[in-house]
């Protein structure tokens, strides 16, 4: 894993969907299925211009559920919006609302 700046962190959150609202001391990134918010992260406006690896990592696994590996590949655009969206539907984060 490697590490990120924030800007660059931010850009790739809000490609995939999530909603940026600044805080005083925070930037926190929501995201939304259904009019309902079921992912959230933040990260802080100071304490240097990169995300440490320790950091990213816990970001990743506990609050927005993406493996080492689908990272490198939101990095590199392999994995798009619809995909995450999946993925959290696969995992069980969100749910898919039946019709009648």
């Amino acid at each position: 894993m490697r590490v990120i700046s924030k800007r660059r962190f931010r850009q790739i959150l809000r490609k995939l969907g999530f909603v940026e609202n600044r805080g005083r001391d925070r930037i926190y990134f929501e995201y939304y299925f259904g009019g309902k918010e079921v992912v959230e992260t933040k990260i802080s406006h100071g304490g240097g211009q990169d995300i440490s690896k320790r950091l990213l990592s816990h970001i990743l696994r506990d609050q927005i559920y993406l493996t080492t590996r689908e990272f490198e590949d939101m990095l590199s655009g392999r994995l798009s919006a619809e995909d995450y969206q999946k993925l959290l539907i696969e995992r069980g984060i969100i749910t898919e609302r039946k019709r009648p």
